[in-house]
């Protein structure tokens, strides 16, 4: 069911006052009176929608995660009978403009070890390369294990992700997504390629 308009405001502008605040100091030091202040809103508004700040934090993390992902099923998730990796471009891979967009929430929930977000984001991803195994990565050979190929390409993004954000996002989402893209590619050929075990 989807939340009106005016609720779904309310929650936007006091999830936006914790993040600008978890800039500049821990969840413990942060008040509901300063999230409240900081949104514009009166401390009842908070407690309608929330208990605890920390409540609210996890629906920050959990928001910013389902946009991960919806991003990157993106590419292929109402055309999966024409999808190929090696046609994909640019335009249609959106997950670094989605993170750009976000810069500031990634930035924060990839320096800050003790929120949980980078653990509950790879489980997202590691939960996507499982249930689309045979569609993103149709070259792998059978005598490769499957859970072991997953946690290498989850990694693999998650290390991709990390290296811009502490690069103060040096690149441009295009060249970002391209480079991701190549090497993918890439790995794909290689395994394609790969001579059979004899």
């Amino acid at each position: 069911m989807r939340e009106n308009i005016g609720v779904a405001r309310t929650k936007n502008a006091l999830k936006a006052a914790l993040l600008s605040l978890l800039h500049e100091k821990e969840l413990r030091e942060i008040t509901i009176t300063q999230i409240t202040s900081a949104a514009g809103y009166a401390r009842g508004s908070f407690y309608f929608h929330y208990q605890y700040k920390e409540e609210l934090l996890d629906e920050l993390i959990d928001d910013t995660i389902r946009g991960f992902t919806t991003s990157f099923k993106e590419p292929y998730e109402r055309r999966r009978h024409e999808f190929n990796l090696m046609n994909i471009s640019y335009p249609t891979v959106t997950i670094f403009e989605y993170i750009h967009k976000n810069a500031s929430a990634f930035r924060l929930f990839f320096t800050r070890s003790n929120m949980g977000f980078q653990e509950k984001l790879a489980q997202a991803i590691q939960a996507i390369y499982i249930q689309d195994m045979e569609l993103l990565f149709p070259a792998i050979p059978e005598h490769i294990n499957r859970d072991i190929i997953t946690h290498h390409h989850v990694y693999l993004l998650l290390s991709f992700i990390a290296f811009w954000i502490k690069s103060n996002f040096k690149y441009s989402p295009q060249y970002m997504t391209e480079q991701m893209l190549e090497i993918a590619k890439l790995n794909s050929v290689s395994h394609k390629n790969k001579p059979l075990e004899t």
